[in-house]
């Protein structure tokens, strides 16, 4: 990572799972555990391509793609949920995105935009050490269309009172660079900055 490539944006905006914390690996075991539970078929091809997505979008679009009816899709979220708090609370491990962040630390605005809930970001974040130095944090449950709407990274920009332009996303989520373009904001592929391992044959 090159910090002088950064330097020229006003405010940093992080996604949070797979781009500042490492994540991932719990996400795909939970989503396992869960869909498992209920039989509803996936494959890694369309766990990938709805990466970013908010839970329940997941599974609603899972259970379309297979015909499949009369499944409780709260029942299913839950079980992801409780299975990812479990996996996440015994470890939080961050990114090396970690060191743009503490680099930047005072000098740039920053916040985290993710498609988890308010409350889980929040205490993710709390957990790593880093809640309170955010100058926001934006969950799934404070906008009304998830990325690929622009909303998540608009309602950052908003709360840190700085222009969209002014602004550098970094996203590991298809669905995460779409809403950063959306929102007219330049954005990083953190994809390109370290192997992947998210629902990876």
């Amino acid at each position: 990572m090159n910090f002088q490539d950064y330097q020229n944006y006003a405010a940093f905006i992080f996604d949070m799972d797979g781009t500042l914390i490492d994540s991932m690996q719990h996400h795909q075991n939970a989503w396992q555990s869960a869909l498992n539970q209920f039989s509803i078929p996936f494959t890694s091809e369309q766990m990938l391509a709805m990466s970013g997505m908010p839970t329940l979008q997941t599974v609603e679009n899972l259970l379309a793609d297979a015909h499949i009816k009369g499944i409780d899709v709260n029942k299913v979220v839950d079980a992801k949920e409780q299975c990812y708090h479990q996996l996440v609370n015994s470890e939080i491990l961050p990114t090396p995105l970690i060191k743009v962040y503490e680099h930047f630390l005072g000098e740039k605005l920053m916040a985290v935009g993710t498609g988890a809930s308010q409350q889980q970001a929040e205490m993710i974040l709390s957990k790593l050490g880093i809640a309170d130095k955010l100058q926001a944090i934006v969950g799934a449950d404070l906008v009304d269309a998830h990325k690929p709407a622009p909303d998540t990274f608009l309602k950052c920009a908003e709360l840190m009172q700085v222009e969209p332009q002014a602004c550098l996303v970094f996203e590991d989520a298809d669905a995460g660079i779409e809403a950063a373009k959306a929102a007219g904001m330049a954005v990083v592929d953190v994809r390109n900055l370290w192997p992947a391992n998210y629902f990876v044959d």
